[in-house]
């Protein structure tokens, strides 16, 4: 059986045997069946059996207890997945149109209880805090449990002092323009994201776009004896969702260490949602030259109502921020960043992202469950992130799923939309499908499949 086929296999068991626990089949401490009795069962191997009980245990439904064998595990009753769709329905209507609001469609699972309890209690112990001048980089205290953040999950090693807080990408790329000039050359991934190059070339920056493989964007392509900089998402890239190697990532380190006026701007928006294997380290946790700007926001993890984003200065170019500090005030206001700071030093961060990754992987895995058997379209960068790309093959008329997209109101962008030199014949699709709740997401995924036969 190939390594592919062995895959599906236990994704589809692992689904069989949480459904049992998930229904009540198998209650709390019963045991569960043997590895090689469930091997018998389904017919296949005893290491496609342990996959699933491995992934099962990794999110909590099972327990493994030595020389007993595997048990069902007590999950707090709110924490149950009760679907409100069939997994294997797809007779649904599709004459009435979609409509979605942007609040519909930003399912962000936001800790608002805990959020509201830290509001108050930061309200009840400063109240004075609204007649306080903040530092321009943000609280001290915030910066301080951003430091210790990216140190234990990111790998970034770096002090408090060379972390900056703002309002939006906006705010970031002003200051990033505001420390190096305006005579680099600013080079982005293509595709890659519309608002940031709108934001370039309105503030008078040039800007060019370098194409990408497989393997992320062409080094080989920046061709310039000017002082530049190269935007990149290494850990997922936006929109095509691919992941960076480490091959890579050493040669646009060694192109940008080839001169003194290089260096790398590392957008690490969604980072935090991957869902196969370990997280990837960051690219800046790789510099040894202080070559890397590091950015990263909490619009994505927390919600996109948190404008709070981040910048990591390298220690390069730290005397040139010196210089400016004191004309770039912060944006955010002092009131959230000290909700913000409790909230991540209460480690209710990482418990809302341990949370949230469990249900978006179990979103992944049925988008990819609902198209597995559907031969024109290809599925990619579901791996991390949130979202995937849907590529159509060329028996799918892509003008006319174009038209009937636009009129189901169907929320898939055209990849084409993201790039400068738009390709002749684009078929791939973005699907963010991690903002839709399941009703929705059922619906949307019949009305694509339904899409499909129509065109």
């Amino acid at each position: 059986m190939g390594k592919s086929m062995r895959h599906i296999m236990y994704l589809n068991i692992y689904e069989d045997i949480k459904k049992t626990i998930l229904d009540g089949t198998y209650y709390v401490q019963s045991k569960l069946p043997s590895k090689r009795k469930l091997a018998n069962f389904y017919n296949v191997s005893v290491m496609t059996i342990d996959s699933a009980y491995q992934q099962l245990i990794a999110e909590g439904y099972v327990l493994s207890i030595e020389r007993k064998g595997y048990f069902v595990n007590e999950i707090p009753e709110h924490r149950f997945f009760k679907p409100s769709f069939d997994l294997n329905q797809r007779n649904v209507e599709f004459n009435d149109q979609q409509e979605f609001d942007d609040q519909q469609h930003r399912m962000t699972y936001f800790p608002h209880q805990i959020w509201a309890k830290i509001s108050r209690k930061v309200l009840s112990d400063d109240p004075h805090m609204m007649d306080l001048n903040v530092d321009p980089q943000g609280l001290i205290h915030l910066r301080y449990e951003i430091k210790k953040y990216l140190e234990i999950y990111r790998g970034v090693i770096v002090s408090k002092d060379q972390i900056v807080i703002g309002s939006g990408s906006q705010a970031m790329m002003q200051l990033i323009i505001a420390m190096i000039g305006r005579d680099f050359l600013y080079f982005m991934e293509e595709p890659g994201f519309p608002k940031l190059k709108e934001i370039l070339r309105h503030s008078g920056i040039k800007l060019i776009t370098v194409d990408q493989d497989e393997q992320g964007i062409l080094i080989h392509q920046i061709k310039t004896n000017q002082p530049a900089l190269v935007h990149v998402t290494p850990s997922h890239q936006y929109p095509k969702g691919t992941v960076m190697p480490v091959g890579r990532r050493i040669e646009i380190l060694n192109w940008v260490n080839a001169s003194n006026q290089r260096f790398i701007l590392e957008d690490d928006y969604d980072s935090e949602f991957r869902y196969q294997g370990q997280p990837i380290p960051a690219l800046q946790s790789l510099d040894k030259n202080s070559k890397v700007i590091y950015m990263n926001t909490f619009s994505k993890s927390l919600s996109p109502a948190i404008k709070i984003n981040y910048l990591v200065i390298p220690t390069s170019l730290m005397e040139s921020y010196q210089k400016i500090k004191h004309i770039m005030a912060c944006s955010v206001p002092i009131f959230e960043q000290k909700v913000l700071t409790e909230f991540l030093k209460e480690h209710h961060f990482e418990r809302h992202l341990n949370k949230v990754k469990k249900i978006y992987r179990r979103k992944t895995l049925y988008v990819l469950e609902r198209f597995k058997h559907i031969k024109h379209v290809k599925i990619t960068g579901f791996e991390a992130g949130l979202h995937m790309v849907l590529s159509f093959d060329s028996n799918t008329n892509i003008e006319e799923l174009n038209m009937l997209i636009k009129k189901k109101d169907i929320h898939l962008q055209k990849m084409d939309d993201y790039y400068d030199r738009k390709p002749d014949d684009c078929r791939k699709f973005i699907f963010e499908y991690a903002s839709l709740d399941d009703h929705e997401l059922s619906k949307t995924i019949d009305i694509i499949l339904a899409i499909m036969q129509e065109s």
